[in-house]
């Protein structure tokens, strides 16, 4: 695992493939702002939308937007080149068939992958993104929880 330096990469020959694994459910200006980052350190930017079953089994809730929606939503970006939905974190595609070279990973941005969640990908393979802004996923599904909450007692 390697912290990322500005410039780095960007006087390569090839073109350097970076990706970002995540949940991305509630999207927010959290996620553009990882994305956003993300791109400045690459040439083209693939994104992995984690399946709805991987986030049930890592965090014991399932997303509130399905995969298919929130796919297309991160696809939308101007600073994401392709995106694809994944069942795990080490799909075989994301270094074979994509050529991806490093994975981002993020600090306190929920729905996007951090370190600890990349574990089982090689460590020379992961870049960790500089701080950027904080997420509100956890506010979000905090209100969001304690609305059906409400709603099921009436």
């Amino acid at each position: 695992m390697r912290d990322f330096v500005l410039g780095e990469g960007s006087l390569a020959t090839e073109p350097r493939v970076g990706c970002v694994v995540g949940v991305f459910d509630l999207f927010h200006v959290g996620h553009v702002d990882v994305l956003e980052r993300a791109r400045q350190f690459c040439d083209r930017l693939v994104v992995a939308v984690l399946s709805d079953d991987w986030a049930l089994d890592a965090w014991g809730a399932r997303p509130f937007v399905p995969q298919l929606e929130r796919a297309q939503i991160v696809g939308h970006l101007r600073c994401v080149d392709e995106v694809v939905a994944v069942d795990a974190v080490q799909d075989d595609r994301l270094a074979g068939v994509l050529g991806v070279q490093t994975v981002f990973a993020a600090s306190a941005a929920d729905g996007v992958l951090g370190v600890a969640e990349l574990a089982g990908l090689p460590a020379g393979l992961i870049t960790v993104l500089p701080a950027g802004r904080r997420s509100r996923s956890p506010i979000l599904r905090a209100a969001i929880d304690q609305r059906q909450s409400r709603s099921s007692v009436a």
